[in-house]
């Protein structure tokens, strides 16, 4: 049988809903995370609901200050998008659910929210959503309230958008990760305690260096504190060791050789779009690999 490409093989889910316990573990003690929750007998799941216990207390995650009881999360991994069709779906899960409360009115509208996360900008969902005559506000960076004639509070969370220093395990979940946001999650290697962070932040990290296995290895190259933070992390068993298996070969394998064809299409003088186009290398690595050549990177 023929080997999947390693982006074909990383599960995405599992490692958001991960990303999203730890970026709310202040606040773990009334929170609780039901990943893939039923909504009836026949399969149809919420990626993540989190069901927010008391409300007397202000969540101290940017994310989360829209958050209600009872919070419906849908999520779409790196190069997927949701359509206004996931859009509608989203409500559709959470009308769904308020239905389904074992009295009448149990679930109380007021007390339900819906969170609908990607990486990068909904361009294409929000123009359609205005000309349908929602309103959307810029709350927090990479946080946008979505207004309009809807029975929830909704939310759009654009994972790449969302500040460096607060959201770094959301914002490693993408197959061309920062070197700083990689940075910032590892530093709070040493921060987790409970067993149950440490298994989601071993799951984020996993997925991360797996999708960018060249990254990760480059910073225990470059910066020796970080390599002993990893190291750390894997004796702990924060996170597997370098012997990553076959996925992990697979994406040594991918992104050597998106380098490679990189390479050749800068020495050919193609312009950097394209070149990300088909190679879905960041700017700066482009500019790396066009500095080893001593040649300029055509813009």
């Amino acid at each position: 049988m023929a080997k999947q490409h390693v982006e074909e093989k990383i599960q995405w889910h599992p490692p958001f809903c991960s990303a999203t316990e730890l970026e709310f573990r202040e606040d773990a003690d009334i929170l609780e995370f039901i990943p893939e929750l039923p909504l009836s007998k026949k399969p149809l799941n919420v990626d993540l609901f989190i069901i927010k216990k008391t409300d007397n207390r202000v969540l101290q995650n940017d994310i989360g200050k829209l958050f209600r009881k009872d919070n419906i999360c849908e999520y779409k991994g790196p190069g997927d998008y949701i359509s206004i069709d996931d859009f509608y779906k989203a409500i559709a899960y959470a009308c769904l659910y308020k239905s389904l409360g074992k009295e009448v009115d149990a679930r109380p509208a007021s007390q339900i929210t819906v969170s609908l996360i990607q990486e990068t900008h909904p361009k294409l969902l929000f123009k359609t959503l205005i000309s349908y005559g929602a309103s959307i506000s810029s709350t927090y960076p990479g946080i946008y309230y979505i207004r309009g004639n809807y029975p929830f509070p909704m939310q759009m969370i654009v994972t790449k958008e969302l500040e460096k220093f607060n959201h770094s395990p959301l914002r490693v979940l993408t197959k061309n990760v920062d070197k700083e946001d990689v940075r910032q999650l590892l530093k709070i290697a040493n921060q987790l305690v409970t067993q149950r962070d440490k298994n989601n932040f071993k799951s984020v990290v996993n997925a991360s260096s797996s999708a960018n296995v060249t990254t990760y290895d480059d910073i225990k190259k470059e910066d020796e504190t970080m390599a002993g933070i990893i190291e750390m992390a894997e004796r702990k068993g924060f996170l597997e060791g370098e012997a990553h298996g076959e996925a992990r070969g697979e994406a040594r394998g991918k992104e050597k050789e998106r380098t490679n064809t990189a390479t050749n299409m800068i020495k050919d003088g193609l312009p950097a779009s394209m070149i990300q186009k088909y190679t879905t290398l960041t700017m700066d690595k482009l500019q790396e690999i066009a500095k080893s050549l001593n040649t300029t990177l055509v813009l």
